[in-house]
């Protein structure tokens, strides 16, 4: 039968009606009947006749457990076929119309809908909506781990295969309870898209250009345009041609867009993600409670894993069981890992340097002899353990065979390795350490996947940091709303220098009577080069530079032993302003020349920003020498300023006034900048004009 005989055959199977009533019979056959021929005649109003004629067309295949001349026995899923050639044949189907695999063609077009009257409270992903709080936070605990796990393996997994495939789009799909087998995709020459659905229930990781992931569990994986994609076994290719040592009982299947370039695979990379993948395909209720239909709850992990609190983390904890169970078995089914352990640094690098800090276990395997928490391994020489060396060199650090005197509280452990888990800037941040009973017994592979279970420590990791960063000091954001940066809480902002500019026009615009000798006086500082003091030192410590400068002014403002008033205002990384109020501009002039001297020279930087409250040692700071900064200077006697109000309309003449101001000050760095630097610039409204003060 062609294609376009099968299409009356799937719009009459889309209709809501037919489905209905093929569901119900569905339902009907796998409530009430039994396996016999005549039981299934009478609950469809077949004969048995009919029934024996539809065995021969091809349609039905009963067991006959007797043998040839034994009686029939009809399966449920043959129940489910026999609603469907049901419905055809009342809907005026003849049998030469109706093709043999008619319940694959129902699967792909059947509607995603519950069996008719089938209760809520029947299903038990259902009933977990009326669990208690406490067993449904417990069962959440309980599936955090595979949650992030799946989802972690699928992620890293599309990554490694589509590396050499920069803005791709690719996916993985795994069934979960497919007939075919490994081999046979293996050995098979073609395969379509349009198989897809026939696989059955199947895990999804699936990848977009951007590099995000979404994780999916459906039971009939499908494309609504199944012509864009193409799909491939997970072997060893070149240039997509599969390899001669490609047999493998693995049955994931690559998906990527049909116009992607060949992939090229190595077999180690794909032994490495077979292992990988592996316990993805056991653990079926798990997989269907994390991403099947059903409750969805999902927690954020949030662990202080540098504190001193000996809190267990699931998700860890569940690594390190994966990775004993990863190791696999020997052939006597005896796990080829005893027991493994993540380590993480006592104290953060802000704190102590990667030689002098300490190991503390975070995280352990059923078998491991230490406790989480407290057990601790330290750089004190003449011993050295293998995970202290792996944290200092970055490097994998194997041990073959371990003497007996060496095993201390590993008794039994003849071999191990430690792997570290590199940060952002390729310093280890952690390490993996797997032990082992039996003496050289890691592989290569056995590397790789470690390596790759890094990466899931690392992202965990700094995602607990990340959060926990971001919580912290919430009371302050609402209390203090537009400090952001805590660096520069001391200084006021450009907004406030704006407000506090605009009243005192106001004020001047409205003062009456004879002309006051008041004036407003502005003195703008620019530290020279901070671009290239950033590029040479990063931009954290010319941050710290900048707020270096500025509390250096403070304390020279402070020493100003006159009647004027002032503030001090950070305006942006490099740039501050002082407004002198009651100052005239040769005060001004005279207070820029002695900031100028006091401001430049060296400065002393804790490059690692040490925590508040803890003494940074002179050893520690890095000296940046040969700072010099530029100064503007603008002064304006209040019947100056009134007169420059009156220049523009009412409505807009603060805002024009205040704009101009700075304006000025604005020109006055940017002037200096342009003179090199480390010059002081005033300008002068009554003049108006700039002049450069002799130094």
């Amino acid at each position: 039968m062609d294609v376009r005989s099968k299409q009356p055959i799937k719009e009459h199977l889309q209709k809501e009606d037919v489905q209905e009533r093929i569901l119900q019979n569905i339902q009907k056959g796998r409530d009430e009947a039994t396996v016999t021929i005549s039981r299934a005649a009478d609950l469809f109003g077949i004969t048995e006749n009919k029934l024996r004629d539809w065995e021969e067309y091809g349609f039905l295949s009963p067991l006959r457990p007797g043998g040839p001349k034994g009686r029939r026995l009809y399966t449920p899923s043959e129940l489910d076929k026999l609603a469907i050639i049901r419905e055809l044949i009342n809907a005026g189907y003849s049998p030469s119309d109706i093709p043999a695999d008619i319940d694959k063609i129902w699967n792909t077009t059947r509607l995603p809908r519950d069996l008719p009257h089938q209760s809520d409270r029947q299903d038990p992903l259902f009933a977990q909506h009326d669990m208690p709080i406490n067993l449904r936070i417990t069962q959440a605990h309980a599936e955090l781990f595979w949650r992030t796990f799946v989802a972690q393996t699928l992620r890293l997994a599309l990554l490694l295969i589509c590396e050499d495939h920069p803005n791709t789009t690719a996916g993985l799909v795994l069934p979960l309870e497919s007939t075919i087998t490994g081999s046979e995709l293996s050995h098979a020459p073609t395969l379509s898209i349009d198989d897809l659905p026939t696989l059955g229930e199947s895990l999804v990781g699936w990848m977009n250009q951007n590099r995000s992931t979404h994780t999916l569990l459906t039971p009939r994986p499908s494309f609504q345009y199944s012509s864009d994609y193409r799909i491939e076994p997970l072997r060893s290719m070149k240039a997509g041609i599969l390899q001669s040592d490609v047999s493998s009982e693995d049955k994931t299947l690559i998906v990527l867009p049909r116009e992607a370039r060949p992939l090229t695979l190595s077999p180690l990379l794909t032994e490495t993600l077979h292992r990988l993948l592996k316990p993805l395909y056991t653990d079926l209720y798990l997989t269907r409670a994390c991403f099947g239909v059903g409750m969805r709850d999902q927690m954020n992990g949030a662990i202080d894993l540098s504190s001193n609190n000996n809190y267990e983390d699931i998700v860890l904890t569940g690594l390190t069981e994966m990775i004993v169970r990863l190791g696999g078995t020997d052939e006597a089914g005896i796990p080829r890992w005893r027991f493994s352990c993540i380590f993480l640094p006592n104290y953060p690098a802000s704190i102590l340097s990667q030689q002098q800090r300490s190991l503390i276990v975070r995280a352990q395997s059923q078998h491991a002899p230490y406790t989480t928490g407290i057990t601790t391994q330290t750089p004190q020489e003449p011993f050295i353990s293998s995970s202290i060396k792996a944290l200092q060199s970055g490097q994998i650090i194997y041990q073959p065979i371990i003497q007996r005197k060496e095993q201390s509280l590993e008794q039994g452990v003849l071999s191990s390795v430690a792997v570290p888990v590199e940060g952002h800037d390729g310093t280890a941040i952690a390490v993996i350490y797997v032990a082992s009973e039996k003496a050289e017994i890691f592989s290569e592979t056995d590397f790789c996947v470690l390596r790759i279970l890094g990466k899931m420590v690392r992202e965990l990791i700094e995602s607990y940091q990340a959060r926990i960063q971001s919580s912290q000091q919430l009371r302050s954001m609402i209390s203090h709303p537009k400090i952001v940066d805590t660096q520069f809480q001391e200084f006021l902002t450009e907004d406030e220098l704006i407000m506090q500019i605009e009243s005192l026009l106001k004020q001047v615009q409205t003062l009456e009577g004879p002309p006051t000798t008041e004036a407003l006086s502005f003195i703008a500082i620019d530290i020279d080069n901070q671009s290239n003091i950033a590029n040479k030192y990063g931009d954290g410590m010319a941050r710290d530079l900048s707020r270096a400068v500025g509390m250096r002014i403070h304390s020279q403002l402070r020493a100003f032993k006159d009647a004027s008033e002032y503030k001090l205002y950070h305006i942006c990384a490099d740039r501050f302003y002082i407004l002198l109020k009651n100052m005239t501009l040769e005060q001004a002039r005279s207070k820029a020349e002695l900031l100028k001297q006091k401001l430049e020279g060296a400065y002393a930087i804790d490059p690692h920003r040490a925590p508040i409250g803890q003494l940074t040692l002179t050893e520690h700071l890095v000296t940046i020498p040969n700072i010099t900064v530029r100064l503007g200077i603008s002064s304006y006697p209040y019947q100056k300023l009134t007169e420059i109000l009156l220049r523009y309309p009412a409505s807009s003449a603060i805002t024009e006034v205040r704009q101009q101001i700075t304006g000025f000050l604005e020109e006055e760095l940017a002037l200096g900048k342009q003179k090199g630097g480390s010059v002081v610039l005033s300008w002068d409204p009554t003049i108006p004009g700039f002049i450069q003060l002799p130094l």
